[in-house]
């Protein structure tokens, strides 16, 4: 037991703070709250929980801000005469509220909010002076020197904010245009891309479109009666959008597939219909590719079905000739060299 008595009273030695009124103090009292908590069973939504929790945050913000102002820690922190201990404090108060608030941390308000209230954490000691006679704070105006600097802070900290908010906008818009990934950013400090622009997993993403492409219009046409597939030839600007909508079901979703936009035409009265997958987008600073496959779409000849007998009827069986039947037949040559489309200067 007496050794028990020695550890534990090497531990209280060493946790006690120096004096009652220290940033030791509260920091043990976050950490007892956070204990509490942790405890605590409460239905939900959990208020009890909840409070005693955010006691365990105020205490916490409270002792890192008065480390932080610690002489010697101060004197590690400033850089430059620019001390950068309100900023920490500023990190811990944006966790804590924007994580209660929208239960997600960290948060793009968060992120956009943590320069403005670190400047106002900042500026707000130069507001408060002791009192000569009480020794306590007091409202003090800060004197010219300080408001200058306290308004080219604010303002330089609301810049600050205003990239952040400038870096999430752009990542939503490459989150919701999918044409945009496929753009170059290498030299932009605000646009961070997962996959890098590949020129060949393009082209071979877009040589997959028109083999599809060239598949379903065979399994459409061929051996399919002359005049049905006349029609389908004259109806092709109707044809076209779902032949575009069969093959985007076909291949796996990707940001190269979106790229890429499928088109047909005939060429010749001799039917060839040219299949062209584009990927040239508007406003856009990177080069198109064009890639086209065309179908041989001609008519051949075909035996009619043999006539069926039926020996136990009286009538003597027709003996008119079999009529060949003119159906169609499809042939698709290879995908013809890329073509390059100079980018938009609009």
């Amino acid at each position: 037991m007496l050794w028990m008595n020695e550890v534990f009273k090497q531990i209280r030695d060493r946790v006690k703070p120096p004096q009652w009124a220290s940033w030791q103090t509260l920091l043990f009292l976050s950490i007892f709250s956070v204990i509490v908590a942790a405890l605590t069973t409460s239905p939900q939504p959990q208020i009890a929980q909840r409070i005693i929790s955010s006691f365990g945050w105020v205490f916490l913000i409270l002792s890192v801000w008065w480390f932080v102002y610690e002489k010697p820690v101060k004197e590690k922190l400033t850089v430059y005469d620019l001390f950068l201990g309100p900023w920490i404090v500023g990190a811990l108060v944006c966790v804590y509220l924007f994580g209660t608030i929208e239960n997600n941390v960290p948060s793009q308000t968060a992120f956009i909010s943590w320069p403005p209230i670190s400047s106002i954490i900042w500026a707000s000691p130069k507001f408060v002076k002791s009192d000569p006679s009480t020794k306590s704070p007091v409202y003090a105006n800060p004197t010219k020197p300080k408001r200058q600097d306290i308004i080219l802070v604010l303002l330089a900290n609301l810049v600050i904010s205003c990239w952040f908010q400038f870096y999430f906008q752009t990542q939503d818009w490459l989150t919701t245009n999918q044409g945009l990934r496929a753009e170059d950013f290498s030299r932009s400090s605000f646009v961070w891309q997962p996959q890098r622009y590949d020129r060949a997993t393009v082209l071979s993403r877009g040589a997959d479109i028109l083999n599809l492409a060239a598949q379903n219009v065979r399994t459409e046409l061929e051996g399919k009666p002359w005049g049905q597939v006349e029609r389908w030839l004259t109806q092709l600007d109707q044809q076209v959008p779902r032949l575009r909508q069969q093959v985007r079901n076909e291949l796996p979703r990707s940001p190269e597939t979106d790229l890429w936009t499928l088109n047909a035409q005939v060429t010749s009265a001799a039917y060839d219909l040219q299949l062209q997958a584009l990927s040239s987008r508007p406003n856009s600073r990177r080069e198109g590719y064009e890639l086209t496959r065309t179908c041989r779409i001609t008519q051949v000849g075909r035996p009619g079905a043999a006539p069926e007998f039926r020996f136990n009827e009286q009538a003597p069986p027709a003996t008119a000739p079999n009529r060949q039947q003119i159906v169609a037949t499809v042939q698709c040559g290879a995908i013809d060299p890329v073509r390059r489309i100079e980018p938009s200067r609009s």
